[in-house]
């Protein structure tokens, strides 16, 4: 049987690595976390690795975040050391990543390669990037600095993507709304993502033990009439429009009876920045990874967020859910979500 390999940075790559290998019931698929502070717990690590429905034969931990520039160059060859070992172990025929900006991921390609594995590589839809692209990568800083200084340090094969998911590197793309994706990515051989695959028995069993991890009762979520998902603090610390505006709208919908429900950016320095708790909504774990609270959600529950990425994987894995946004003005991002069904809040 032919191995794989995904690498997952973040919540919503294990969950769509998880719904692709499970629709490649040919394949042996191995998932390996990366881009993790080091020496850190990292609880995502343990509840997959303890999932029941699983549909990866190993998991793995890397660490990639490392203190100090000396520090992480060391260590840094120490990963790939790692990586070689692991690449040499499964031989894998293709390789799957949510960023092909990683360096692990670049490394297990050319590593692969080097072995005679020849190993395909995939881009697994991460958002935003997938539709709008990546700016920074066509600037001066990303196309020559930043590269030149790659192929020095870790050598040739680095390459700089001109956009997210669209390096030499990677040959099948894996989007949720294929017909939008960045133009950059047509050209490559495209798999559409299947919502209902995260709708399987599997899949809601990873839910529930992510949620039971951050103390949320699964079923509590049912009764949640209005979820708030807000951005990064920064906003509202640069905005004070912006934090009046989210006030108004929480205190609208507690007046109206709903039941509502809060969940703050997870890079937040303060629990409530905006001291939501004292109008008497519920406020939700900011760590806790908002694929795994979709499925829990009452078919009756309205989303309310902004310009990010959530909002695309809410209208994508729950088309049954009204989901508006706070503003949606005429940039790329707001005819985005507007083409996907997402209306500005009223």
């Amino acid at each position: 049987m032919a191995n794989s390999i995904y690498f997952a940075s973040t919540t919503l790559h294990l969950y769509v690595a998880s719904a692709i290998a499970a629709s490649r019931p040919g394949e042996d698929a191995h998932l390996i976390f990366i881009d993790q502070p080091e020496s850190k717990p990292y609880p995502l690590y343990d509840i997959v690795r303890n999932w029941p429905g699983s549909p990866f034969s190993s998991v793995s931990l890397f660490y990639g975040r490392f203190p100090g520039l000396f520090n992480k160059l060391r260590k840094r060859r120490q990963l790939f050391a790692a990586l070689s070992q692991k690449l040499m172990q499964l031989r894998p025929e293709h390789i799957f990543t949510g960023n092909d900006r990683r360096i692990e991921f670049q490394f297990a390609m050319h590593k692969a390669k080097a072995i005679g594995s020849s190993a395909i590589g995939h881009y697994m839809d991460e958002g935003v990037f997938t539709y709008l692209g990546r700016d920074a990568s066509s600037s001066f800083s990303d196309r020559i600095i930043d590269n030149s200084i790659k192929k020095i340090i870790y050598g040739l094969w680095w390459k700089n993507p001109p956009t997210v998911g669209a390096s030499d590197w990677i040959t099948y793309v894996h989007p949720a709304f294929p017909e939008l994706i960045h133009p950059l990515l047509r050209k490559k051989r495209l798999v559409p993502l299947n919502a209902a695959s995260f709708n399987s028995k599997a899949m809601q069993s990873l839910s529930e033990s992510i949620l039971l991890k951050s103390g949320i009762p699964p079923e509590s979520l049912g009764a949640v009439e209005t979820f708030i998902t807000l951005p990064h603090e920064s906003i509202f610390e640069n905005e004070p429009l912006y934090r009046e505006r989210i006030a108004f709208i929480v205190r609208q919908q507690t007046e109206l009876g709903k039941a509502v429900a809060v969940k703050y950016h997870p890079r937040n320095k303060s629990p409530d920045s905006l001291d939501l708790s004292s109008e008497g909504i519920h406020l939700l774990p900011a760590e806790v990874s908002f694929e795994a609270l979709l499925p829990y959600l009452s078919s009756e529950c309205e989303i309310l967020g902004d310009l990010s990425s959530t909002m695309i994987m809410a209208r994508w894995l729950r088309p049954d859910l009204k989901v508006n946004a706070f503003s949606l003005d005429n940039s790329s991002f707001g005819i985005l979500l507007r083409t996907i069904g997402i209306s500005k809040y009223t």
